[in-house]
């Protein structure tokens, strides 16, 4: 399906990324998955203890790094080789997406720690909401190694290696874009990426997915660099007409062996396969999973307080008046579509806005430069 030139070449002209399509709904199930995760200890009996496959949490949020390296490349790779757009436009522009919204989120952590102390309600997880951890986690410094550990927001350490990777990004795609071997240089940074996952078990005694969150970079940066490369490989005639089976086929088998055991490495190949069928797909008008992938962002951000707020909520009731295992599974269960419509709030209340806020800015911006001055 690959096939390398033996010619050295930049990269030709892709095809362009199918939007509302198969990448939009993978974004979805991934975070919807990375929630079912997180909850899984709150259920009355652990998922973790039914089968470790629920433990296995940490491949959706390898596959969100890897499809940010290949989606912004395959999205601004062609305008970083024109000189359309600089390192620190592309980062400020990257910042400006994540940043504002991440800002107003840690807010409505504070405020609600603030109250429930107020009002004489302890967390349940007080190692979350450390003011030592509040500055990192504003400027989203929380991966760089940071002492301590990770609080408030916990799942944008994530954010916090992504800046990193964002700032790397055009001066590595320009490296990338001239090879005449992708497949050979994906491969290296598969292995290399093996690597730091055995150096981190064979110095620590965990896994990379298992380091602390204040060394965040060394899981992130890596993962990002793979789906660079993967966005790097020729979409051939093949992949374009069997794409959607292709990343079927590779969901499957992805989804199946979890069920098996413990993969890890493997699963990572097949999550880059995935990527690379997904993004070979023709454009789709799947208006279902533009939404959903729209969706994804604002999920990330805000289900770590939703489900915190539910199953507050869901102990102030056991407390009072008792609850049978069968409203207890049944309110386990509600805490995934209540993250869903909390996010959904979150999107149109908040992130939209401040993106239709920021581009309108923008955009005056350039107005204003582009009129001549008057003599």
């Amino acid at each position: 399906m690959f096939k390398s030139s033996t010619v050295p070449a930049p990269v030709g002209p892709l095809p362009t990324l199918s939007r509302e399509g198969p990448l939009d709904a993978l974004r979805f199930l991934a975070a919807l998955f990375i929630v079912l995760y997180h909850v899984a200890e709150r259920a009355p009996v652990s998922l973790f203890s039914l089968s470790p496959a629920f433990g296995r949490g940490y491949l959706a949020t390898d596959f969100f790094l890897m499809l940010s390296g290949y989606v912004l490349a395959r999205t601004y790779g062609p305008r970083v080789l024109n000189s359309e757009v600089d390192t620190l436009t592309f980062l400020k522009r990257r910042v400006q997406r994540i940043w504002p919204s991440h800002l107003v989120m840690l807010a409505l952590f504070v405020a609600f720690f603030v109250l429930t102390s107020v009002i004489g309600l302890a967390p349940q997880n007080p190692q979350w909401f450390q003011w030592d951890q509040l500055l990192p986690q504003i400027f989203l410094v929380q991966a760089w190694f940071v002492p301590g550990a990770s609080g408030w927001n916990v799942p944008t350490w994530t954010l916090s290696a992504l800046i990193v990777a964002y700032a790397l990004f055009p001066m590595v795609w320009r490296r990338v874009a001239a090879t005449n071997r992708p497949l050979q240089l994906l491969a290296m940074g598969v292995c290399a990426w093996v690597a730091i996952d055995f150096a981190a078990f064979d110095v620590l005694g965990v896994h990379g997915y298992q380091l602390p969150l204040r060394f965040g970079l060394i899981r992130g940066v890596p993962l990002f660099m793979i789906g660079l490369l993967v966005a790097r490989l020729p979409v051939t005639a093949l992949a374009r007409r069997q794409a959607l089976p292709l990343a079927v086929a590779a969901l499957a088998i992805v989804v199946g062996i979890q069920a098996l055991g413990n993969f890890d490495h493997f699963s990572l190949a097949l999550l880059a396969f995935l990527i690379y069928a997904a993004g070979a797909s023709k454009p789709r008008a799947w208006r279902w999973a533009g939404a959903a992938g729209q969706l994804s962002f604002s999920l990330f951000l805000t289900n770590s307080l939703t489900t915190v707020v539910w199953f507050g909520l869901v102990r102030a009731v056991e407390a009072k008046i008792g609850l049978p295992i069968v409203a207890t599974w049944v309110l386990w269960a509600l805490a995934i579509p209540a993250t869903i419509v909390a996010a959904w709030v979150f999107e149109r209340m908040v992130d939209a806005p401040l993106q239709r806020w920021i581009k309108g800015r923008q955009a005056k911006a350039v107005a204003i430069n582009a009129t001549p001055a008057r003599a």
